[in-house]
């Protein structure tokens, strides 16, 4: 089912929860809503729901205005962080309380129960009650009774936050794949950006609850519109540095007090052509540094911090009043305090406008 936000908006009195907010996403489409806490993506998802009631604006499922329609109406399956099974009640008859209250027939209960409980690898759990599952169980049986309704949509509010990593890990490939295999629209709340980038077909980034950005994991990645959205996608995330924009006749420079780089032309082309200042902030990304010897090198940095982080080391050098971090190979060989000289790779190069916070190479 193809859902259509249009000018959607809510407000809790004189807070803008979600503020004009336009969106599309597609029959059968895996999409997450990423931010911060506070950005509106919860919000924006009980509104899908039908809990929550717009303040103004369009909710379409396919061609249908569901504004007024009760979340019973809608044909949706939701899982919330919570979980929210009820603990006096067996799997089963968790699983199969929004088939009770359709008054759907026993005999197709239990049919429609095991079958969402084996999809969710829980099928001979039915008897047991929430406590006597683990963590990664609870959260299936959340699932399947999202499932068992058949919906057309499902939404995810969070699900996965309660479980530890590793289960994490597993869950994600599972409700993935769950979502392909099915081809229901699905539409998932995090401020996990690993979440986001591993699982969703699109991202849309929200702050404060105005959309940043709508698009595909690497094309956030590899060609963030904002600043905003540079320095939230990413792990380690972007470096930035305050530059100058400077052109000359050989061709287009960024220049600070410890630094001084030429970009490609191209690149300095476009930012030009796009009313890129003179104060530009600039950003790179850790593994877009490489630690080069002298002749090589763009500038000189002392490394101040050594971070492993297991097949890499997260190094953090100063130069100047700067700081940059850099991805390297572990072991780094170099030590607290040695100077080290590092190139960046120019075409990774990014330029934010540091008073609308845009992009200089965002496409007009």
């Amino acid at each position: 089912m193809k859902i259509t936000l249009e000018a959607l908006n809510k407000h809790f009195g004189k807070v803008k929860a979600v503020n004009n907010l336009d969106l599309e996403i597609g029959d059968g489409e895996f999409v997450a809503l990423l931010g911060p806490s506070g950005c509106g993506k919860t919000t924006t998802l009980l509104m899908l729901a039908g809990i929550y009631k717009p303040t103004s604006g369009h909710i379409r499922f396919d061609d249908r205005v569901v504004n007024r329609l009760l979340p019973k109406e809608r044909n949706i399956g939701m899982v919330f962080q919570s979980y929210a099974l009820y603990p006096h009640m067996s799997t089963f008859d968790n699983i199969t309380y929004p088939l009770k209250l359709k008054k759907v027939r026993r005999g197709e209960m239990k049919e429609r129960a095991q079958k969402a409980a084996d999809m969710m690898g829980i099928g001979e759990l039915l008897d047991r009650r929430p406590a006597q599952l683990s963590g990664g169980q609870q959260q299936r049986v959340a699932l399947a009774r999202a499932l068992v309704k058949e919906p057309a949509i499902l939404l995810f509010d969070e699900p996965l936050s309660n479980l530890d990593a590793k289960l994490r890990l597993r869950m994600r490939g599972e409700i993935k794949r769950l979502q392909e295999d099915l081809g229901v629209t699905a539409v998932y709340v995090t401020h996990d950006q690993v979440e986001a980038m591993t699982m969703a077909s699109r991202i849309a980034v929200m702050n404060y609850g105005v959309l940043q950005t709508y698009g595909a994991p690497n094309q956030l990645y590899d060609h963030p519109d904002t600043l905003f959205v540079a320095g939230f996608i990413g792990a380690p995330p972007m470096n930035f540095l305050e530059t100058r924009f400077e052109e000359r006749d050989d061709g287009f420079y960024l220049r600070s007090q410890a630094l001084e780089i030429r970009i490609p032309d191209e690149r300095g082309v476009l930012a030009k052509q796009n009313g890129a200042p003179q104060q530009v902030i600039m950003g790179i990304r850790p593994e877009d540094i490489t630690i080069v010897a002298e002749p090589e090198g763009d500038f000189r940095a002392e490394v101040y911090l050594i971070e492993p982080l297991g097949r890499e080391d997260l190094v953090t050098f100063k130069f100047g009043d700067e700081e940059i971090r850099a991805l390297a190979p572990a072991p780094f060989g170099g030590r607290i305090g040695e100077t080290i000289f590092l190139k960046l790779d120019k075409e990774k190069v990014h330029l934010f406008n540091p008073e609308t916070e845009v992009s200089s190479f965002k496409e007009r």
